[in-house]
C-alpha cells in the first residue's frame, strides 16, 4: 500500500464524512460552559466565540454561555467531567480559564484526572498584576517604593488556582507579608473590592484588564500596572509580551530587579516561573467530556481552526484583549498535558505548600 494511500486512510478514519458532521449539530444548540462568572475574562472572549463560531461548525447550531463559577473554576470542570447536568454528547462544550496549579498538584477539589477531558483546542494569553497606589506609604511610583509594601491584601478566586498561587508566589519570592482574601466569584468583583479599598493587589488576563481594570483602576488614578508574569522563552530564558513591554510593563523578572537590586531566584522562582509559563501557553482550554461522538470532536476541532483566520472575530477579539487571538490545536494541547505530567516532585512540593499556606 503506497503512502499516499495509508495518509488518506488516516485522515478519513480522523475526521468523519462531511455530510455526517453537517447532519450532527443540524438544528441542535451548543452550550459553552464557562468555568467563571458573567463579565469575568473567560466569560468576555467566551462570548466573542458566540458570536462568530456557528457559521463554522457544520449544521450551524445555536450556540448559549452557561456561567457556572466556583471553585476557581474547577466546578465547572468536575460538572462536565463527571457528566453532572449533561452528558457526552457533544451538546456541552467547556470554555475554561485552565489552573495550571490544580492540574500539576493533583489538588483534591479536581474530581477528574485531564484523561477525563477531550481536547479541542486551546489558547495562550497573559496576565499581568495590579495594585492600588496606597499599597505603600506615600503612593507607588517605581518599583523601588514596592519593597515598602507591609500591608499587602491579595484579591484570589480560590486557594488552588493559578491566580492565586501565582501571586503567592510573586509576593513570596519577594519575602513580603500578605493577607488573602480569596472566594471572589470573578473580576468584576475583585475590582470592585479594590476600589472599596478592600484588597490593594491582584492580577488579571488581558479581556479583565483592557475592559475593566484599565476605565476603573488605572485611569481614575487608584491604581498601577506593576509587572506582567514571564513564560520560558525559546532560548530557555524568561521572557515576556513584547506588545506590554512596549507599553512600560516589565516582567516579573526585570520588576524584581529594580525593586531589590538582584535577579530573582530559588525554589519558589522557579515554581512561579514554571506554572505561568504553562497557564500562559493553555490560557483557556475548549474542552468536551471523554466519550463524546467523535462527529463532534472533528467539527468542533475544524471550526475552531477555521474561526481563528476569521477577520471579524479576529477584529472582535482584539477589541476585547488588545491582541488578535492565539490558538492551539488539539496535539498541542496534548503535548501541555505530557508537560504537567512530566513536571518535578519538587516543583510539585512547593506549589502544594504554597496552597496549603495560611
Amino acid at each position: 500500500m503506497s503512502i499516499l494511500i495509508r495518509l488518506l486512510l488516516a485522515v478519513l478514519v480522523a475526521f468523519p464524512a462531511a455530510p455526517a458532521l453537517a447532519q450532527f449539530y443540524n438544528d441542535k444548540t451548543l452550550t459553552l460552559l464557562v468555568n467563571y462568572g458573567v463579565g469575568g475574562n473567560a466569560d468576555t472572549e467566551a462570548r466573542v466565540y458566540q458570536q462568530h463560531l456557528s457559521k463554522y461548525i457544520p449544521g450551524h447550531p445555536a450556540i448559549i454561555i452557561r456561567n457556572m463559577p466556583g471553585a476557581g473554576g474547577v466546578t465547572a470542570m468536575n460538572q462536565l467531567g463527571l457528566n453532572i447536568g449533561s452528558q457526552p454528547d457533544g451538546l456541552t462544550l467547556g470554555y475554561f480559564t485552565m489552573s495550571a496549579t490544580v492540574l500539576i498538584t493533583d489538588d483534591p477539589v479536581l474530581k477528574i484526572k485531564i484523561d477525563d477531558l477531550v481536547p479541542i483546542a486551546a489558547s495562550r494569553g497573559w496576565n499581568l498584576v495590579y495594585a492600588r497606589k496606597d499599597i505603600v506609604p506615600g503612593g507607588y511610583r517605581a518599583p523601588a517604593d514596592f519593597p515598602g509594601a507591609h500591608n499587602v491584601y491579595v484579591g484570589g478566586y480560590s486557594r488552588a488556582s493559578s491566580h492565586d498561587t501565582r501571586l503567592r508566589l510573586a509576593l513570596d519570592v519577594m519575602n513580603l507579608p500578605y493577607h488573602m482574601v480569596t472566594g471572589f466569584p470573578g473580576t468584576a468583583q475583585v475590582n470592585k473590592a479594590m476600589l472599596q479599598n478592600e484588597i490593594n493587589f491582584t492580577g488579571s488576563s488581558l479581556p479583565g484588564y483592557q475592559t475593566q481594570v484599565v476605565p476603573q483602576i488605572i485611569k481614575t488614578g487608584v491604581g498601577v500596572v506593576l509587572f506582567q508574569y514571564a513564560i520560558v522563552g525559546p532560548d530557555g530564558k524568561p521572557t515576556g509580551n513584547p506588545a506590554l513591554e512596549q507599553a512600560g510593563i516589565p516582567i516579573f523578572d526585570v520588576f524584581y530587579r529594580q525593586a531589590f537590586g538582584k535577579p530573582p531566584s530559588g525554589p519558589k522562582y522557579d515554581a512561579l516561573l514554571l506554572t505561568n509559563d504553562i497557564a500562559t501557553k493553555m490560557q483557556r482550554g475548549m474542552f468536551l467530556p471523554k466519550g463524546s461522538p467523535p462527529e463532534a470532536v472533528a467539527a468542533l476541532r475544524q471550526a475552531f481552526t477555521a474561526v481563528a483566520g476569521d477577520p471579524a472575530f479576529v477584529a472582535d477579539y482584539r477589541k476585547i484583549t488588545g491582541e488578535a487571538p492565539d490558538l492551539l490545536s488539539a496535539a498541542e494541547v496534548e503535548r501541555i498535558f505530557d508537560r504537567i505530567r512530566d513536571v518535578s516532585p519538587e516543583v510539585k512540593a512547593v506549589l502544594k505548600e504554597s496552597i496549603d499556606k495560611e
